[in-house]
């Protein structure tokens, strides 16, 4: 009997204990929904005091990314090196991390920073929309610009990463009526790619950052019509990452604030 009454008296025991941790948990939950509403009542407040608006499409509470540590995959490489070249092409090291693709339509270098590139390609390209169309689905590129005439001109695309822009990792195709002659871009894998322990700056503050700098830079603009979080590409001795930054579109430019260092530069 006394050792019931014990296991009862354990059990109670634990069960408030529970209760306590969970009652802990909600008022630091509360605790922190009270911040990041004061945090944004401030940030409206200064806004207002610069005459800056914030658009509809502002979100001061949304989340940043994170960084992340990329690997080189030369099987990626390959595969687009095929579909520049038209078909599968015999690979070589140049050393230094280039390796170099050839096939009969020319050649391609791939570099240890991500990017590559092709002159004097001579690979026709009946359907260019499909041929675009397919890279792009294979790939993960988007942001698709044509400037073609006559089957002669440029078109442009842009890599995207969970559906997210990697800003200074596009692609550019050159066309000369009708047959693809040049190639330069860069691309990044995700593929064994580490997520790195960080705080990265939040949007809240990078929006207070912005505010700072176009005050003391004499910024004119009036409006921050958008803000969100995208990558960029940054290759340190042949070290591949994807850093986030804050784009922040005004009415008059657009602005990238460093999710690291918290500098602010016009893009």
């Amino acid at each position: 009997m006394e050792t019931y009454r014990l296991k009862n008296i354990a059990i109670l025991i634990l069960l408030l204990l529970n209760l306590c941790l969970a009652l802990l948990l909600g008022y630091q939950y509360l605790q922190f929904r009270w911040n990041q509403r004061e945090t944004v009542k401030q940030l409206e407040s200064l806004c207002l005091g610069s005459q800056l608006s914030l658009g509809e499409d502002v979100e001061p509470l949304q989340e940043a990314l994170p960084p992340v540590s990329l690997v080189r995959r030369e099987e990626t490489e390959a595969a687009i090196a095929a579909t520049v070249l038209g078909e599968p092409a015999a690979v070589s090291s140049q050393g230094g991390g280039i390796c170099t693709y050839t096939a009969a339509a020319g050649s391609l270098q791939f570099r240890a920073g991500g990017s590559f590139d092709g002159s004097q390609l001579s690979l026709p390209v009946a359907d260019m929309d499909a041929f675009v169309e397919g890279f792009c689905q294979d790939f993960g590129y988007g942001d698709v610009s044509s400037q073609v005439s006559g089957g002669t001109g440029d078109i442009t695309l842009t890599q995207y990463v969970s559906d997210v822009p990697v800003l200074d990792c596009g692609l550019t195709l050159h066309f000369d009526r009708g047959v693809l002659t040049g190639v330069t871009g860069a691309y990044a894998s995700l593929e064994n790619a580490l997520m790195e322990p960080d705080e990265p700056l939040t949007c809240a503050t990078a929006l207070l950052r912005f505010l700072d700098y176009r005050n003391s830079a004499g910024v004119i603009c009036s409006e921050v019509r958008s803000i969100r979080c995208v990558y960029q590409l940054q290759n340190v001795s042949s070290t591949l990452r994807l850093l986030p930054v804050w784009l922040v579109e005004t009415d008059t430019y657009s602005f990238l604030v460093d999710c690291g260092t918290g500098l602010v530069s016009r893009r």
